[in-house]
């Protein structure tokens, strides 16, 4: 019986750990957004295709260093708007792109005077 406890137990504690996830990838100081910029969503649109954020990522990560975080985005008809971070400093990036991951037009975020 004790076993039968300890097995439970451990089990439960192994699932519980199991969903302890890192979702931003950031540091604890993150570029903040420049002022006067559009919203920084931070949340997963599920109507947003694989293939735009794939295109999202593959497009910022050939022209920036440091890594490339998906963070948030949201959907429309025309387009969908992929939010990402880059680096150790979390500088933030919004791309447009079409829901078939056509076109990505990429947007840096922060300030150009952030150090």
């Amino acid at each position: 019986m004790t076993r039968t406890f300890r097995l439970i137990a451990g089990l439960g504690a192994l699932a519980a750990l199991s969903a302890c996830v890192e979702t931003t990838g950031g540091s604890a100081a993150q570029m903040p957004v420049a002022p006067g910029s559009p919203a920084f969503i931070t949340g997963m649109s599920p109507d947003v295709s694989q293939a735009a954020i794939n295109s999202c990522r593959s497009a910022l990560a050939s022209q920036t260093t440091g890594g490339v975080t998906v963070v948030g985005s949201e959907f429309s008809q025309a387009n969908s708007a992929v939010y990402m971070r880059v680096g150790a400093n979390g500088a933030p990036w919004r791309c447009l792109v079409s829901n078939d991951g056509r076109g990505p037009d990429l947007m840096f975020m922060g300030s150009e005077g952030f150090l």
